[in-house]
């Protein structure tokens, strides 16, 4: 007896139905695989964290990081404007290092190429990598640090060469929420310069009258 051959749509639903279920919708994913739920929730702070670095125009480097760089220009504004002299190391690359009151630490270097860089570093930093508990060095100490000549604070051995001219900023503000204009005289004259605080480096030089209006 010849038997009836199964419609095409019944035999194709009936393969449907012995396929096992796939998830379709995004909340069935996390209910199936949670570790794949922790890793996004792990890694969605570091993708907002560089989706904002490159709308900024941050390059390789961090969102976070560089608006605590800008909060420490604001913080430590008057302390940036300290009188100092380069120090010269073996690879010719000249370093000027300040302890604000506050004991936060401010960098210059300067390349042989004349690029200028400035970082801040926080005292907390230090502390948290020294391991000692988040204490804070008292205004006295810190106030005595402040005025001791700048050749004091670095570490002679490591920086042989004194480069014999100084600066010193004339005025200095910000011009909006990430640049500061300062003007600087040295031996050889005066110019003004802008500064991106989020990331340390010279954007603009320009020779300029040595007066402290700017």
């Amino acid at each position: 007896m010849a038997t009836k051959a199964a419609h095409p749509r019944v035999r194709e639903a009936a393969n449907e139905d012995s396929k096992p279920s796939s998830p379709k919708r995004w909340w069935q994913w996390i209910l199936l695989y949670p570790a794949f739920a922790v890793a996004l929730l792990t890694a969605g702070p570091q993708w907002y964290d560089r989706g904002k670095a490159t709308w900024q125009g941050i390059k390789g480097g961090s969102a976070s990081d560089a608006e605590k760089q800008a909060s420490l220009w604001r913080k430590n504004l008057s302390c940036s404007a300290a009188p100092f002299a380069w120090y010269s190391n073996p690879s010719n690359v000249k370093i000027d290092a300040t302890i604000c009151d506050s004991g936060d630490i401010f960098v210059r270097a300067s390349t042989p190429e004349n690029a200028n860089f400035f970082k801040w570093i926080p005292l907390d930093d230090v502390l948290r990598s020294a391991g000692a508990g988040g204490g804070m060095i008292p205004s006295a100490n810190a106030a005595t640090l402040s005025l001791r000549p700048q050749h004091q604070l670095l570490s002679r051995p490591a920086l042989t060469q004194v480069a014999l001219q100084g600066a010193t900023v004339l005025c200095q503000h910000f011009i909006d929420d990430r640049h500061i204009l300062r003007r600087v005289q040295t031996p050889q004259g005066c110019f003004d310069e802008v500064i991106d605080t989020y990331n340390g480096s010279v954007e603009k030089r320009t020779p300029a009258p040595c007066n402290s209006q700017c």
